[in-house]
């Protein structure tokens, strides 16, 4: 057990760093409140990461967390670098800071940790910039102390990371627009790039993002036609020569036989489709033969009619699934309790945007967007609602930007009106 605690120095000497992020920080927002939730955000992510490790295996951190820590020591042992994409991106660069500092399974816990304090302080960065800040350390706290994102990113997996890529590029996307900053195009473009490198399905979503970024306008466009114009056509052309560009690269990628990059040469192909019926069923008959949580709905692409019928079925069961009749045990119980509250989020942030006006209502009209079409992505190749738990945590910072206030004020006045003269 010494030996074991002694070679996890690098796990002790990232929860060291992680609260002098902190501090540093602090001086920036110099808010009391949002640094003790923060704090106490983090320790229990910490209280996690160290129960996983020395005491017990916790749910949800076994099979795939096990997995990725240990074919990331193999590589740290014997691996070669090489390009790649999805998992072995994951545990390639897992095996490289385990080949640096030695294979540790609290230092590759710490590292998901210090991706996911990162998203937390660009989540206050985004509460801020779109003017929210009365809000921050309500939605602070309903973002990392969720069960699932307790757990899920505080172990071996890649998800923190994912999060983290995805909120930079959206972040970036909307400085370019409300605060525009030198490189904000570049910053953003970078992120989404990052982020598609650890999964093959972001890497078709960043294809989707970033024209939805850059071509969205968060106040109405310029009175004048000539100049309306000259605007549109000069952002259209840059945005139109990256993803050129993007393309160009990822389509080499695919003639290369780039791992990760599969669903990307379906797509090329004009199979796309057929991709995702025939991954669907393979995950059902095949790979998910034993998960007990799968909804069975199959993908028809034999006609229109059947398409959107079960597209609509697939979509309906990813962000809702399990409904109350196929709860058999306390696990049901959780995932039924997190997808009411998904449901009740999404319901009151689509509230907030058609009440707003202006330049908010713009900026919450965008989110959604952005909501919807991830969590569609991720349902077309998810079968069971285990899967789609995880799935959701790249996108609930998301609803929980827009449907947060909502509840927070509604805690707060029935609070007021049970106990009138505490506050």
């Amino acid at each position: 057990m010494i030996e074991v605690l002694l070679n996890d120095w690098p796990g002790y000497l990232l929860i060291l760093l992680s609260f002098y992020i902190v501090i540093r920080f602090q001086k920036k927002w110099q808010n009391n409140n949002l640094t003790f939730a923060l704090y106490f955000v983090l320790a229990m992510h910490h209280v996690i990461a160290l129960t996983n490790a020395y005491i017990f295996i916790i749910k949800g951190a076994d099979v795939d967390a096990r997995g990725f820590h240990h074919r990331a020591i193999e590589w740290a042992a014997n691996g070669e670098l090489s390009v790649t994409g999805g998992a072995e991106f994951y545990q390639q660069l897992l095996g490289i800071f385990y080949r640096f500092f030695g294979p540790s399974h609290l230092f590759g816990e710490e590292l998901s940790i210090i991706a996911f304090l990162f998203s937390c302080l660009i989540l206050i960065k985004l509460i801020h910039l779109i003017d929210l800040k009365k809000y921050q350390v309500g939605l602070l706290l309903m973002f990392g102390l969720l069960p699932t994102t307790l757990i899920l990113c505080s172990v071996t997996l890649r998800e923190s990371y994912q999060i983290l890529f995805f909120m930079l590029a959206v972040y970036w996307g909307l400085r370019f627009h409300l605060k525009p900053t030198k490189g904000a195009m570049i910053f953003c473009v970078f992120s989404a790039i990052i982020m598609g490198c650890f999964h093959r399905a972001l890497i078709l979503y960043m294809l989707f993002l970033l024209p939805v970024l850059f071509l969205w306008f968060p106040q109405q466009f310029p009175s004048s036609p000539d100049s309306r114009w000259r605007f549109s056509r000069k952002r259209f052309i840059v945005i139109t020569a990256i993803i050129i560009l993007i393309i160009g690269i990822l389509i080499i990628g695919v003639l290369l036989d780039i791992k990760g990059l599969e669903a990307l040469g379906s797509v090329f192909s004009g199979k796309g489709l057929k991709y995702v019926m025939n991954y669907r069923t393979r995950l059902m008959y095949e790979e998910s033969l034993d998960a007990r949580a799968k909804y069975g709905i199959m993908l028809d692409i034999s006609s229109l009619g059947s398409l959107i019928r079960t597209t609509s079925l697939v979509y309906l069961y990813y962000l809702f699934a399990p409904f109350p009749w196929q709860i058999t045990n306390w696990l049901d119980i959780y995932a039924f309790t997190e997808s009411l509250m998904r449901f009740l989020l999404i319901v009151i942030g689509i509230m907030c945007w058609y009440r707003a006006e202006g330049g908010k209502r713009r900026i919450r009209g965008l989110l959604l967007i952005i909501y919807f079409s991830m969590t569609f992505l991720w349902a077309m190749g998810t079968v069971n609602y285990g899967t789609s738990i995880r799935h959701h945590l790249l996108s609930n910072w998301i609803i929980v930007i827009l449907g947060g206030p909502g509840v927070i004020e509604f805690i707060v006045r029935q609070f007021r009106r049970i106990f009138p003269f505490t506050i």
